[in-house]
Order: C-alpha cells, then structure tokens, then sequence
C-alpha cells in the first residue's frame, strides 16, 4: 500500500486531496499547522484523519508548521516510521495576500515567503535523501505556471508562488532518471475554500476542490515520469487525460465557472537550453 504525505491538509484543497488519494489506496498522513477547530478556521488535521478512517481508510495526522524546520522533519520521520515510507508528497499549505507591492507590508511577505516558497523547500531538503535511497518518489506543489499576467495586483504573493514553480522546473532537471519527479499543479478557475467562504464569492464562480483532488490523483498514479517539470493546470491536464464532462466539478449546477488562466502558457525555453552552462561551475 502506498503512502502519501499531505501538507496543509486541514481544509479546501489539501483536505480533499486526502480524502481522494485514501479512497484510491493511499495511506495519507493529514499534516497541517491547525489542530483546534474554530470559526476562523474550520478544519484540522484530526477532523480529516478521522473523516479518513470512517471511510476505511488509514490516516496519520501530525502537526506540522511549516516555518518550523523541525516539525517539518518530525513529519516526514514521523509518517516514515508510521508507514515505512513516503511515495508521494504534496505541498499545498499557503499564505494568501493578493495585493500590490505597496500595499504589502514587509512582515506579511515574509510570511509568504516562509510559507509559500520556504516551506516548500524545506519538504524537498527533508524528502529528497528518502527518495534518493528508495530511488522513487513524487513531489507535487500547489503553483502555477510561469506568465506575466498572473503576477498584476499580487506581485508579493507572485514572488512566493513563482518561486515553487521555479523550484518544480529546476529541480526536475536534476531529478531525470532517477525515479523521482516534482509537478506543479494549479486550478484553471477559483475554488471553494474557506477563503472564498469568507469573502462570499458567488459560487457559480467557483468549482469544487474535487477537481484540483481528481488532477493530484492521476498525478500521484503516473509511473512514466513523462510529468517530471511540468506545471500542469487542473482542467487542462484532466482533459489530455480523457475527462470531458466538467459538470461535477461546478459549485452552482447552473452555472460553468469563468476560466481565470490563460489557454495557452509562454515557453520558457530558449535555443541554448541543452548547451552546457560551465562558466561558474567551480564556485
């Protein structure tokens, strides 16, 4: 049986990953920062661990803050030793800001960084030597695909979620052949989430996480490794897949949500790409 670790697990779009991979055979260890449920914050990592169990499933929660190195590696030594072994990891706890520069103080954009960037990071430092000795693995990240107009009114939060994706892109170049790959994957439209709860967004703008959950699913399955770097969107990678009917997916049955991503991304490859870069290799 495999396993799977879930960081920010606790509600949304982490939740439903869990709940998902369980169903599909993975023993899922439910780590977050929250563990007391309350108004501003519904949802923890017990609430899922035990919506996990009462489906059959097997579930680990532990607490883990990201900003914290040390909880970070107790989580993956704590799922290790629960599980034996970790054969996907998604990191998908996140600090959500969406203004410009000069309305973002210094303190909230240190705290995305930590969070968005940071944390990330520090999975990957934690995970790769497990993944190195067992000779497989899957990282999956919760960013987007690299292109201007995502970075307008939200160039703070931009630079902390970039910053995965460029993580997701280089770090796959060191990881060809070896078994283990890193995807990052990000909604095509606004999903239901206690954020969006919070600001009342309507819901025939909005789908379910179930669809961000289903993507992370056929991911975690691949075996090719043909999705080593890629930045994959939920509805696009779901259709090269074969899934045509995306009526499931809709908060409000009426209504087909408005796509915010572009149909088409900008290659960032350019002609030199497979000449060696050696110029600074020995500092």
């Amino acid at each position: 049986m495999k396993t799977a670790l879930v960081i920010g697990a606790s509600r949304g779009i982490g939740r439903e990953i869990s709940l998902t991979l369980s169903r599909n055979g993975f023993n899922v260890c439910v780590a977050a920062k929250t563990t007391d449920e309350s108004k501003q914050l519904p949802g923890t990592i017990y609430s899922v661990s035990k919506e996990i169990q009462d489906l059959g499933g097997s579930a680990l929660p532990v607490k883990c803050n990201v900003r914290d190195m040390t909880e970070v590696k107790n989580t993956v030594k704590t799922c290790m030793d629960k599980f034996g072994g970790i054969d996907v990891a998604v990191y998908n706890a996140g600090s959500i800001f969406w203004e410009k520069v000069c309305r973002t103080p210094l303190k909230r954009f240190d705290l995305m960084l930590d969070v968005n960037l940071r944390g990330s990071y520090s999975m990957v430092e934690e995970l790769l030597p497990v993944y190195q000795e067992q000779k497989s693995g899957k990282f999956i990240m919760v960013s987007p695909p690299i292109y201007s107009r995502f970075f307008e009114g939200k160039t703070p939060y931009s630079i902390s979620k970039i910053g995965v994706s460029i993580l997701t892109q280089g770090l796959a170049k060191e990881l060809k052949d070896t078994g283990i790959s890193i995807t990052s994957l990000w909604p095509a439209t606004g999903i239901k989430s206690h954020v969006t709860d919070v600001n009342h967004i309507e819901q025939k703008l909005l789908r379910k996480a179930t669809i961000v959950a289903d993507a992370c699913l056929r991911i975690a399955q691949e075996r090719s490794g043909k999705l080593n770097g890629k930045c994959l969107i939920d509805e696009d990678f779901l259709r090269s897949e074969g899934v045509t009917d995306f009526t499931q997916y809709r908060c409000d049955p009426r209504f087909e949500p408005p796509r915010m991503m572009p149909a088409e991304f900008p290659s960032l490859k350019v002609k030199e790409e497979g000449d060696s870069f050696k110029v600074f290799s020995k500092l």
